[in-house]
């Protein structure tokens, strides 16, 4: 798969979609794994991204790419890592050297990872179209349905309007409201979620049960300080219990939105660490996660809005779906589901199962041994290949986590895949 036209690969891991006011715990984690967009890259191409890449890391994704560290410019503008890329492409003195980059590639277009307003704005800034919009820019209008529907409360409006299942619940804009309204939730449903108006990734996310009624003033006093930098707000919701959690990436582009894939996320803590895709097996429920999709993306076709974006969900024991949120950006599947296809081409990608994930291991935290470790055992993913693992980033120095991605035929030889590679890395 090869583009006609250049990218500037824009990894704003950080930015203002994704939590209003950045903090350590959420921020220095997207940050870690931002060098994994050397997997979107072709010679030609620029890449900045908040944190200087590992050279294991790039000579290893180069060459399996089948090309050179030096066809792609790697530009790194490191911050404390509680600023967005903009600002720190500032800091750093890069916005003339980005400037004569775009000025140097005819037909180059900006790929950020969100379409926040700091991104939009320097994109027109450095004279460089933002992917999937003409010379005119990025409409307001989708920028601001790109903010509007990344927050709890605004996915719950959209989806309402759009008759997307979602869970009973309440939109909170005061701590006393949040008391309330999960007093009401808890009494009425007996189990309750607590989420913030703008978050991702898991954080500020709070479990509630019927059994903490008698406590719950002492227990929001312990939850709110853990969510303080944040503007007030939050949603409370019914906490079903879902035997699946599901996704569905999807992208707009001018004809409109079209499904990319259907997978089942891994989310141990409620967080995600991983994803199966295809679904080992579909449903109702899952043609019904589509059609949310797809009428989703419809009403952002509407607005405007051209890039990638999700529906999450969870499906009941009784095969009942309920949409929880969207992410309106790239996510992390949507690397993986370009580079799939890239390694193995579109029709084959399109019979293969893969998994993702990231987790510790037991041997020494050095990417390029636990690699060579990979291939004495045979199982890394080579050019040609119809399956194998591919290590997709170096986050071992941050966390200590192995993040690879498996490529098979069928989910039980991705099975066996996924548990030699445990073996060899002593994954837990």
């Amino acid at each position: 798969m090869h583009r006609e036209h250049p990218l500037l690969v824009f990894g704003n891991f950080v930015n203002e979609l994704m939590v209003t006011v950045p903090v350590h715990r959420h921020a220095d984690a997207l940050v870690a794994v931002s060098p994994r967009k050397i997997w979107l890259t072709q010679p030609g191409d620029v890449l900045v991204t908040p944190r200087p890449m590992s050279e294991p890391l790039c000579d290893y994704a180069c060459d399996l790419l089948g090309f050179s560290p030096s066809d792609v410019t790697l530009l790194d503008a490191p911050t404390d890592g509680l600023a967005t890329l903009t600002a720190a492409v500032r800091r750093n003195g890069l916005v003339e050297r980005l400037r004569s980059e775009v000025r140097q590639r005819p037909g180059i277009r900006m790929q950020p990872f969100a379409q926040d307003r700091p991104a939009v704005e320097f994109a027109a800034e450095i004279g460089v179209p933002v992917e999937g919009y003409g010379p005119d820019g990025v409409p307001t209008s989708a920028v601001a349905a790109a903010y509007r529907i990344n927050t709890k409360p605004g996915f719950r409006q959209v989806a309402g309007d759009l008759g997307i299942r979602i869970a009973d619940g309440l939109t909170c804009d005061t701590p006393e409201e949040l008391a309330a309204g999960l007093r009401k939730i808890l009494t009425e449903k007996g189990a309750a979620v607590v989420k913030p108006a703008r978050g991702s990734n898991g954080y500020g996310v709070g479990f509630w049960d019927a059994a903490d009624l008698p406590e719950l003033e002492a227990g929001l006093a312990a939850y709110l300080p853990t969510v303080a930098e944040q503007p007030p707000g939050w949603v409370v919701e019914e906490r079903l219990g879902f035997a699946r959690v599901v996704t569905v990436e999807m992208e707009v582009d001018e004809d409109g939105p079209r499904v990319l894939h259907v997978g089942e996320m891994r989310t141990p803590n409620g967080s995600f660490s991983g994803q199966v895709t295809p679904l080992v097996a579909s449903s109702s429920a899952v043609d019904e996660l589509v059609e949310s999709g797809l009428a989703l993306g419809r009403h952002l076709h509407t607005e405007g809005y051209r890039g990638p974006f999700d529906i999450d969900g969870g499906i009941t024991a009784d095969d009942v779906l309920y949409s929880t949120e969207s992410n309106v950006r790239r996510t992390g599947c949507t690397y993986l589901d370009l580079l799939v296809r890239r390694l193995l081409g579109t029709e084959r990608a399109a019979r293969t199962v893969w998994a993702a994930d990231s987790r510790p291991g037991g041997v020494e935290r050095d990417f390029a041994a636990g690699l060579a470790r990979v291939r004495s055992a045979g199982l890394d993913f080579t050019a040609g290949a119809r399956e194998g693992v591919v290590l997709t980033s170096d986050t071992l120095a941050f966390d200590g986590k192995w993040r690879y991605l498996v490529l098979a035929e069928s989910h039980s030889r991705v099975d066996e895949l996924e548990s030699g590679l445990a073996d060899v890395l002593k994954l837990s």
